[in-house]
């Protein structure tokens, strides 16, 4: 059976138990097909014991040949672009087209770099006491040289450019706060030499704080006094993860300790208390701390990365994680339209010019978006359905979709607020101050596939040396085209020197499930039928889809 379903088409198998005689009396023990035909007597000619044994065939059912076989990995689907609205969505197709790499190295950042411009001035709501803010956690997982940075660069570089102009306002504030400081200490010289004087004393001057958009500094000790003096919280943008992850463990014996405690945090917008061992404040307390964390990472360095300590404390499944496939680089023409990047920038600076609401105390607080019935009605029903899904899974997936439940949501409001900074709502204003139901079908989509990148990436964080080897080897059969000889894997492939290796190889494809052998038919010339590796999921990562279903 194993070696009928490595077949290429699949054969139709059906297995016939003769379990009773013609006349209806059931078969004696130890019986079989020579009594079978002896109980038609007479009629036992071949046409009638033909037609039989048809009749009995078409009533068994047929053989599941994939049955017990290994499955291969689901296959790569390209990132969802037309669930983002516009002008991201045309930035993000223009600039992979431009650099060629997947839309994922762009939607990734993207996505997290316009929640952080939102930052801690919106939150939907999805029911009393339920309320969720738009901060995401992303990275893109690849290897060197796969385009990660120059995508990284290109949607970070509005968000650097803002920082930029208001760090160079901040320059001029402490330029006029140095001069401040000096005209009062002066003015403290002059009060204290007068001993008759009963006025107060001259009030120093307050140094400016910075207005901070993007930090690279990844430890807590640092980040706490950045946080307090910007409400808004900030985004972490790297272009490679690895220090994010190992400082966690710098300064906690390599178990993760406190700094994991307060990331963990600062995923939900939540007061952290941080004592600090220099400084003038020892204790900061920020209240609701919040950081978006955008940036690419390694496979190997993400695998040593997600210890058991951080998948047991959940960090791990709060990252939403991409792992396009490695494609070849082709030389393109292809440009980014100068309207479309500042149409981006402008989106950017819009969001990022949102302010807080005024509660009934005269305070600043987040401005609440509910959902509209419509909304709510769909997040139900993926609530459910997600529920379900979870109760099945066990591990680090349980924990994984245990956060894309409230992703769904995140991802909903800050779609609906670039529609809002776009002018591309109602007109009638229906939705100027709640979720609609077009914003909660895009989150929920985004993590329909969020869920499924989910599955791939923890399959290959869980690999073996040997699974590792052979996912490669298919990935370079895809880029191929889906199909190859033991001839093309010997010559293309420097780990198969000889026709016996890619043989070999190529059968350990097909016991794990990766594929199937195929026999192509001599061609017009004549000469021998040849064998044909068929991937499974060739072109899939190059298909279209529906990502609502």
């Amino acid at each position: 059976m194993r070696l009928l379903g490595g077949l290429s088409p699949a054969p139709t198998v059906r297995v016939v138990t003769i379990d009773a005689l013609p006349g209806g009396e059931p078969m004696p023990v130890g019986g079989d097909l020579v009594d079978w035909i002896e109980a038609h007597g007479d009629a036992a000619t071949p046409e009638v014991l033909v037609a039989n044994l048809e009749e009995l065939v078409a009533a068994a059912e047929p053989v599941d040949l994939t049955a017990g076989r290994p499955q291969p990995p689901a296959a790569y689907l390209p990132f969802p672009v037309e669930e983002l609205p516009e002008p991201v969505r045309g930035f993000v197709i223009a600039g992979a087209k431009a650099i060629g790499c997947d839309p994922a190295f762009l939607a990734l950042p993207m996505l997290t770099a316009v929640g952080a411009a939102i930052g801690t001035t919106r939150r939907v709501e999805l029911k009393r006491g339920w309320s969720a803010p738009p901060i995401l956690w992303t990275a893109v997982v690849g290897e060197s040289g796969t385009s990660k940075t120059p995508a990284f660069r290109l949607v970070m570089a509005p968000v650097r450019e803002l920082q930029r102009r208001y760090l160079e306002e901040h320059a001029a504030q402490e330029k006029a706060y140095l001069e401040d400081v000096a005209f009062h200490e002066k003015a403290h010289a002059e009060w204290k030499r007068d001993k008759k004087t009963t006025d107060a004393p001259p009030i120093k001057p307050e140094p400016p704080q910075a207005t901070r958009l993007v930090v690279g500094d990844t430890t807590v000790e640092a980040l706490a006094p950045i946080l307090l003096a910007n409400p808004r919280g900030v985004l972490l943008a790297r272009d490679e993860l690895a220090g994010w992850f190992g400082s966690f463990d710098r300064y906690s014996g390599g178990k993760g300790g406190s700094d994991s405690a307060h990331w963990l945090s600062m995923h939900i917008a939540e007061t952290i208390v941080v004592d600090r061992k220099t400084g003038v404040s020892r204790t900061i307390v920020v209240p609701e701390a919040a950081v978006w964390v955008t940036g690419g990472i390694q496979p190997a360095v993400l695998h040593r990365a997600l210890g058991a300590e951080h998948r047991d404390s959940g960090m791990a499944a709060r990252l939403l994680l991409a792992h396009p496939p490695r494609i070849a680089k082709r030389w393109t023409e292809a440009d980014i339209d100068p309207q479309a990047e500042r149409d981006l920038a402008e989106l950017v600076e819009h969001l990022y010019s949102l302010e807080y609401d005024i509660d009934d105390q005269g305070v600043d607080a987040p401005g609440v978006l509910p959902l509209t019935p419509d909304a709510k009605a769909i997040y139900k029903r993926f609530y459910n359905q997600h529920a379900r899904e979870q109760a099945e899974l066990t591990g680090d997936l349980a924990a994984a979709w245990s956060k894309l439940e409230e992703y769904a949501a995140r991802l909903a409001l800050v779609v609906h607020l670039i529609r809002w900074a776009a002018g591309d709502l109602p007109e009638d204003g229906s939705s100027d101050n709640t979720v609609d139901a077009a914003s909660m079908a895009a989150g929920i989509a985004l993590v329909a596939w969020f869920k499924r990148e989910a599955r791939r990436v923890y399959r290959q964080l869980s690999e073996s040396d040997d699974d590792r080897r052979l996912r490669q080897l298919a990935e370079w059969i895809e880029r191929k085209g889906g199909k190859v000889t033991a001839r093309e894997v010997q010559q293309g492939r420097r780990d198969c020197p000889t026709a016996a290796d890619a043989e070999a190889v190529l059968e350990e494809l097909v016991a794990a499930g990766w594929g199937a052998w195929s026999v192509s038919a001599p061609t017009a010339k004549g000469g021998r039928p040849s064998r044909i590796f068929v991937l499974s999921t060739a072109s899939t990562s190059t298909q279209p889809h529906n990502s609502r279903g």
